[in-house]
């Protein structure tokens, strides 16, 4: 594979979902055995806790399990300046530091797959952050641009300024303007134009009830009224195509996460599974926390009819499955779960990107 090949198959660098709901769950839940959708490797590695004796990272893709891999060892190795340094997490930029980059990158003990890899993608990068560079991520950053185009930045910027809730939901009812806001939603909230950047012909087969821009207007006008845009990685990702204050910065960019991250990679186990989630699952034993992230939204057929029931050979009494399901509710056979979602309301309106409509099941028999 070429360099440009290698770039092209990372869907995701930073990540499409806010971990902070999986994490608070596992330290209520204590799970020990863990297996989760790999991703960037960004929302996996926080969920580990003083309980966790084994985490699976399961993806199809080689190119983002070997991310994952590169996540895991800056943080072993790395101090947290060092880490968010080379990531390129504010207060760092993404397109500065290059120098200390490629030292610190020169720095770390890898195996030679993964130096390889990396040495090449960096030097194709020149040595700057890599954090944005997924089709995903890259899909926002062109988003934001039509957002600050039709909005200005002066009124992106008069958002993003607040400091106090109340300030903020008064600007949003008062001056916030509505009507190019909807413009935006018929810009870029529709099937065909996320076919053509991100999921060429793929893109999810919808099935709830609302509209797509009615779906997406939901979401944004909680992000807006529930907390500070500010503490949204996705919201910064919307305006400014990369997160630009570190209240934003995701769970592994907070120093508390990343000390905790650095304590369990020590003693935890770590799998790297190349194959899909729903075999991956079930091919194990006594799982009691299982992370799906949107997966399920793209099945059909029997295999989404009977996914819950395929995977209950690998789960322990009582598993928690976390499945988050984007425009697609599937239609499977939930025999077997107790929905427990009700139970964790708090955390399901904290959570920073709202796309989802996330189901929290208990494994019963």
């Amino acid at each position: 594979m070429t360099t440009k090949e290698y770039f092209y198959a990372l869907n995701y660098t930073l990540a499409n979902e806010d971990t902070e709901f999986e994490y608070e769950l596992t330290r209520k839940l204590k799970p020990k055995k863990i297996i989760s959708v790999c991703g960037s490797g960004s929302r996996c590695f926080p969920l580990l806790s003083d309980q966790t004796e084994e985490l699976f990272l399961v993806d199809l893709s080689k190119e983002q399990l070997k991310l994952a891999k590169l996540r895991a060892e800056t943080i072993k190795q790395f101090s947290y300046d060092e880490f968010i340094l080379f990531w390129g997490y504010p207060p760092y930029r993404p397109n500065e530091n290059q120098q200390k980059r490629k030292e610190l990158f020169k720095a770390l003990e890898l195996d030679l797959e993964l130096t390889n890899f990396f040495k090449s993608l960096f030097e194709y990068q020149k040595w700057e952050s890599i954090l944005y560079i997924g089709k995903w991520e890259k899909t926002f950053n062109f988003f934001s641009k039509i957002v600050t185009k039709v909005l200005s930045e002066k009124t992106r910027d008069e958002l993003f300024n607040f400091n106090d809730i109340n300030e903020q939901r008064n600007y949003v009812k008062n001056k916030f303007p509505r009507l190019k806001w909807k413009l935006i939603m018929s810009i870029l909230g529709n099937k065909a134009l996320f076919n053509a950047l991100l999921y060429k012909g793929d893109f999810i087969k919808k099935n709830v009830d609302e509209t797509y821009i009615q779906y997406y207007d939901k979401a944004f006008n909680h992000l807006m009224e529930h907390d500070l845009v500010r503490k949204s990685y996705f919201m910064q990702l919307c305006y400014y195509g990369s997160i630009v204050y570190p209240q934003g910065n995701l769970l592994e960019g907070k120093e508390k996460t990343f000390k905790e991250m650095k304590k369990h990679l020590k003693r935890v186990k770590i799998h790297y599974l190349e194959k899909d989630i729903i075999s991956a699952i079930a091919d194990e034993t006594d799982i009691d926390f299982v992370s799906l992230s949107d997966v399920p939204s793209y099945f059909s057929g029997d295999l989404e009819r009977n996914f819950f029931q395929i995977i209950k050979s690998g789960l322990a009494k009582d598993a928690v499955v976390i499945n988050r399901n984007y425009l697609r509710i599937p239609n499977s056979d939930h025999s077997g779960y107790q929905d427990i979602s009700s139970s964790f309301q708090a955390e399901l309106a904290d959570e920073k990107v709202q796309m989802y409509r996330i189901e929290v099941l208990k494994y019963e028999s």
